[in-house]
């Protein structure tokens, strides 16, 4: 049984894979596994995938019809073998040594549950570290629900529903036993499917490492990233998201319920902030909005009691049926941050 499984879903990115499988081939520590899952790409992906197979007993192909991450995800985990799951999207690229690192700082020394490691972001013309606000160190249970878990998805002392790292898949690592029995099962999900699960997989975890070694770069310009194009049903989504979270960790902790309360607040929102950014026309952005909100009971079930005034004001405005209002907000926000 290897070390890793090194899990990489494909589809649509033949500009980027060569890049993607060669910073993970190089890797100085060896034992692991890559699993390529082919998600139905329309491109050349499928042919890339083979050959490196066809080289490198290591790398093995799943090829599937397209059902987007999480399905992708799934597929590559149903036949991992390695201790630990790796996942990595196929536009970015593990840094060199970055097995060794988790290997020699975390696996080896403490054999934890989960691990959370650094990432920067990189864009053409410069790179930016990704914050993570938890210390560096090894947390057994009791210390995770002290300093960690309350924070997760919602840490108070940031702004509104920022967590104490970031809430992406690639820069954690769990044990190939706590993903099979919490991996995200609802793969109508296609956006924040990561939420669904690494918080779901962090609190049934006993123990963590965290490292504040940069080990992944997150790319920025690929265009054709499903968190860069307009998506119609994001309401929809972000329902079957919040949902989907509830439902698997509502009623465990006080403090849990509090921060998926926020978390409900905070998916409703950044589909109107989705909105505002789309090229439609604003009355037509309005009535989208009001549809897709009373559709989805978007707004029913947050307690504006527990939410920061700003937040619960913006929320007040939506249940009202201030959608105009609600909207041009967002649009002078994103104006303004750019």
């Amino acid at each position: 049984m290897p070390t890793f499984s090194v899990i990489v879903p494909i589809y649509n990115v033949e500009k980027y894979l060569d890049r993607c499988i060669q910073s993970i081939l190089g890797q100085s520590y060896r034992d692991y596994e890559l699993i390529l899952v082919d998600d139905g790409s329309p491109d050349g992906c499928p042919e890339m995938c083979d050959a490196y197979a066809s080289q490198d007993p290591r790398v093995k192909v799943v090829h599937k019809t397209n059902g987007g991450l999480c399905s992708a995800r799934n597929a590559g985990l149903a036949i991992a073998r390695g201790e630990y799951i790796v996942p990595v999207d196929s536009d970015d690229w593990l840094v060199d040594g970055a097995l060794e690192a988790i290997w020699d700082k975390a696996i080896s020394p403490y054999a934890p549950d989960a691990v959370i490691f650094n990432a920067k972001k990189v864009f053409v013309d410069h790179e930016e570290k990704i914050p993570c606000y938890a210390e560096p160190g090894f947390y057994n249970r009791e210390r995770m629900l002290s300093e960690v878990l309350p924070y997760m998805i919602w840490d108070k002392r940031q702004p509104f529903c920022r967590g104490i790292f970031n809430p992406a898949a690639w820069n954690k690592i769990y044990k190939r036993s706590i993903l099979l029995s919490h991996y995200c099962t609802d793969e109508r999900i296609r956006m924040g499917e990561d939420n669904a699960y690494i918080f779901e997989c962090l609190y049934y975890s006993n123990s963590l490492c965290i490292l504040d070694d940069v080990l992944y770069n997150y790319y920025q310009e690929n265009a054709k990233s499903i968190t860069s194009s307009y998506d119609a049903g994001r309401f929809r989504n972000n329902r079957l998201l919040v949902d989907y979270l509830v439902a698997r960790l509502g009623g465990k902790e006080a403090w849990l319920d509090d921060e998926l309360n926020a978390f409900k607040a905070y998916w409703l929102f950044m589909a109107i902030f989705h909105e505002a950014r789309a090229g439609s026309g604003f009355r037509s952005g309005c009535k989208h909005i009001k549809r897709e909100i009373e559709a989805n009971r978007s707004a029913d079930d947050i307690d504006c009691s527990r939410l920061p005034k700003a937040a619960a004001l913006y929320l007040g405005l939506i249940r009202s049926g201030f959608f105009s209002l609600a909207l041009g907000a967002a649009k002078l926000a994103v104006k303004i941050k750019g």
